[in-house]
């Protein structure tokens, strides 16, 4: 506990700012976790362009 508490301690401006922030990266990172979830189970597309439609598909 102690060790979390520093932890905060020093990084309160930052800790702060995050809190009080209306932005997010949540959408952004669930995107990103689509394309790479995609990545994995496309991997036998013939060509980066039938890639790159689904990408659009799923993200649209």
């Amino acid at each position: 506990m102690d060790m979390t508490i520093a932890t905060l301690k020093r990084h309160k401006v930052a800790v702060l700012a995050a809190v009080t922030s209306p932005y997010s990266n949540g959408p952004i990172e669930g995107v990103n976790r689509l394309i790479k979830s995609l990545k994995r189970s496309c991997f036998g597309f013939k060509n980066q362009l039938n890639f790159f439609k689904r990408i659009y598909q799923i993200t649209a």
